[in-house]
């Protein structure tokens, strides 16, 4: 006993000390009250107990010279609670329901009797908090289990909650480059903090509002509070809400769920512009595919009772839908080396300007062949030094290897994308299929009799693997192949982790210590099919999908403490949260070369109406039309095969040597967070409670643990302001400026 009760002081005195250095976001919660007698006299020195027969937790605690009662960082859920006095009867009063992050008042009047008084609690609904002046609804079992949740994901409740904003597409990729999708109360969307069982579980890289790093799924949530205003000095990190999960726990009962949740493309009309395609290209109105299909399971029970329980929870996601995609591709004509523009239709009023045509004229189309165009390039074959071939081998006017290109592309079936001479489009149907798996277990413990000491343990993984959306070098956006028949463009991956560990230990009746570990670890990847370097056909898609991959892992370990102590009306509050942030990625975004048929590098920055090599009104044809000499410029262009912009990209290490062309890249922030805090709730009366506190927040800016960070040689505020005084008085000041290896990698100042 003697060797058991050092250990666990030696835990104490740890975990205190960690809150003197080191968010109550405990996902824990709190009840208060006043006990009265028949008359309205407080009744002192009243025993208070909450009990969970569901765990066989049970706390007790006597009522001071005030008739007051607290108990403070307790698990949310439903109790028992009695008050027992020397001279009255005991008073029981069933169900009441305790949310999480939601201070509940309850007073009790007891009366001068020799029998037990029990008093039946209607429903099941937290009571209101008049404790403090947070604002938020707090969401138990029975409303995550009834209400018709879009995906099954519970957080997406926050979009409900009033002063909130929500714009983003929830299932875009980058709904985080929309700072008012999940806005609350103004604040961006990445202010919102999300905690899981009291610990960070924030989405780093997008800042989302409504996902955390590591999913949780329906069924496998007890309840959570979202607060959208008004925090206490116990909630931090952000200034938008405070979103506190909890996860559901064994009890000494087994219980479990399964589902399965489908929608087929039964009775699913087809999409306006595939039908028409179809239609057009002779085949058959047959809808998108379209099968989301979620099922999942979830059990629960004893495993000593009172002391070990256990929790269990899977849920996967099958998506079997196709988008619909358009694609620019070249036209008919342009695939046969033939171009055509608009022109003015009639005469034009500037001689001097042949482009600009008159109000409302309609404009006519001209046609150039093979031969107009190869007129119209005379200086492609002219042999210069170091091209004893002329700078274009295969001959002026429409390059062949190019045409070869432009035949594999599909035939163009729609106008809704292009110019609608050279350039049109492509419409079809892709597929774009998505499976989601999420694990969870959780472990809790009573480490003595009635929970004074209790002890959880839970762990979550996510499985994902999907089509992502294109990147930018695309038309469009949209997730899926390239073309029918070839593969995915970007496949998505997910495999985020995490590990919470929490100890709540009760030192006195009047003093708790709550500490948090977690390591959540945000694992997501983007796969994409791009292994060599090619030339872009500017304005039109490319022939396959030339997607870039990066790998990205975020790894967060979290320290959390909180030390509750109640003295007299008082409860003193203090505590404090680091965080270690890394994030490690590596990418080849930049490791290749890239090449544009892009018509601004030219001597004039364009090809109509400059009087250069194929300007057809510089050869006796008509002037492009002004308002179609950009649709002019870039199908003659990439036709020609005029490879006019270049980009060459060469990563250096710290040592200066170069990394092969396709190499992947690799990068390593660091972040270190921390956070203190002091708060005190008095019960000044029964009826008011004044709530103060004080927090600080030091977010240090990154660094780079690679050592590949670099600065000036010489404070640039220096340099410029040298600079301008130099200028004032006609001199000349440019010294050279170098840029050093700096940072914390290197020994160097941040």
């Amino acid at each position: 006993m003697r060797s058991g009760s050092g250990v666990v002081a030696l835990l104490v005195g740890f975990f205190l000390a960690v809150s003197t250095l080191v968010s109550a976001q405990s996902a824990t919660t709190s009840l208060h009250g006043t006990v009265y007698d028949s008359k309205g006299a407080v009744v002192s020195g009243a025993a208070v107990t909450i009990t969970d027969n569901q765990t066989g937790f049970s706390r007790t605690a006597k009522t001071g010279s005030q008739g007051e009662y607290q108990f403070v960082q307790i698990p949310p859920a439903t109790y028992v609670v009695t008050v027992a006095a020397t001279g009255f009867a005991t008073l029981k009063e069933e169900s009441v329901r305790l949310m999480v992050s939601t201070p509940a008042t309850l007073n009790f009047t007891v009366v001068v009797q020799g029998q037990t008084v029990t008093v039946e609690v209607a429903g099941t609904a937290a009571l209101v908090n008049t404790t403090d002046a947070t604002l938020g609804h707090a969401f138990g079992t029975e409303k995550l289990e009834n209400l018709p949740f879009e995906g099954r994901d519970p957080v997406g409740v926050l979009s409900l909650q009033p002063g909130v904003v929500f714009i983003a597409p929830k299932d875009v990729v980058k709904e985080g480059t929309d700072s008012r999708g999940g806005s609350v109360n103004g604040a961006r969307s990445d202010q919102t903090n999300v905690t899981l069982d009291g610990v960070d579980n924030n989405d780093q890289l997008l800042g989302l509002a409504f996902q955390g790093a590591v999913r949780s799924t329906l069924d496998s949530l007890q309840e959570f509070r979202v607060t959208t205003s008004n925090s206490n000095a116990d909630s931090g990190r952000s200034s938008g809400a405070q979103v506190s999960l909890v996860t559901k726990s064994g009890t000494n009962h087994f219980h479990g769920s399964a589902y399965e949740y489908n929608r087929s493309k039964i009775g699913e009309a087809n999409d306006w512009f595939n039908k028409k395609s179809q239609l057009d290209s002779g085949l058959p109105n047959v809808p998108p595919h379209l099968v989301r299909n979620t099922f999942g399971a979830t059990v629960g029970g004893p495993i000593v009772k009172d002391r070990v329980f256990f929790f269990a929870a899977y849920e996967g996601q099958r998506t079997h839908e196709n988008q619909q995609i358009t694609r620019v591709v070249p036209s008919a004509d342009l695939r046969d080396g033939i171009v055509s523009y608009l022109a003015c239709s009639l005469p034009v009023p500037d001689p001097t300007h042949p482009e600009r045509c008159q109000p409302n004229d309609p404009l006519k189309t001209i046609t150039l062949q093979q031969t107009d165009l190869m007129a119209m390039d005379p200086n492609c074959s002219t042999p210069v030094p170091g091209f004893p071939n002329g700078t274009c081998p295969l001959g002026p006017g429409p390059n062949t290897a190019v045409m070869d290109i432009f035949k594999q592309y599909p035939k163009p079936n729609t106008d809704s994308v292009g110019d609608g001479l050279n350039y049109r489009g492509f419409t079809f149907s892709g597929p774009a299929p998505r499976k989601t798996d999420t694990y969870i277990a959780k472990l809790d413990f009573n480490l003595t009799k009635n929970g004074n000491h209790r002890v959880f343990v839970r762990g979550g993984l996510n499985n994902d693997h999907g089509a992502l959306p294109n990147e930018s070098v695309s038309q469009t956006g949209d997730a899926g192949p390239e073309f029918p028949g070839l593969p995915t463009n970007l496949i998505g991956v997910n495999n985020s982790k995490g590990l919470t560990v929490g100890y709540t230990a009760l030192l006195r009746n009047n003093l708790i210590n709550n500490f948090r570990y977690g390591f959540i670890r945000q694992g997501t990847g983007a796969v994409g099919l791009k292994d060599q370097h090619f030339v872009h056909f500017r304005g039109l898609d490319n022939i396959q999908g030339f997607d870039t991959s990066l790998n990205t892992h975020v790894p967060v370990h979290n320290f959390v403490d909180d030390v509750n102590w109640t003295r007299g009306n008082h409860n003193l509050q203090f505590g404090g949260n680091y965080r270690r942030i890394d994030n490690v990625r590596s990418s080849d975004s930049t490791s290749f070369f890239t090449a544009t048929t892009n018509v601004s590098w030219l001597d004039n920055a364009a090809i109509a109406n400059t009087g250069s090599s194929l300007d057809p009104g510089a050869f006796g044809f008509p002037a492009v039309a002004e308002s179609f000499s950009s649709s002019y410029d870039s199908p003659v262009a990439a036709l020609a095969g005029l490879v006019t912009e270049v980009d060459a990209n060469y990563n250096l290490t710290k040592t200066l040597s170069v990394q092969p062309e396709g190499a992947f890249v690799p990068r390593h922030f660091r972040a270190n967070e921390f956070e203190l805090y002091g708060q005190d709730t008095w019960r000044v009366t029964p009826n008011f409670t004044l709530t103060f506190g004080a927090r600080y927040t030091l977010l240090q800016p990154p660094y780079e643990t690679t050592g590949t960070q670099v600065a000036p040689s010489v404070s640039l505020h220096d340099w410029f302001n040298k600079r301008g005084l130099a200028m004032l008085a006609g001199q000349t000041y440019a010294p050279v400026v170098q840029f050093n290896l700096s940072g914390q990698a290197n020994g160097k100042q941040p």
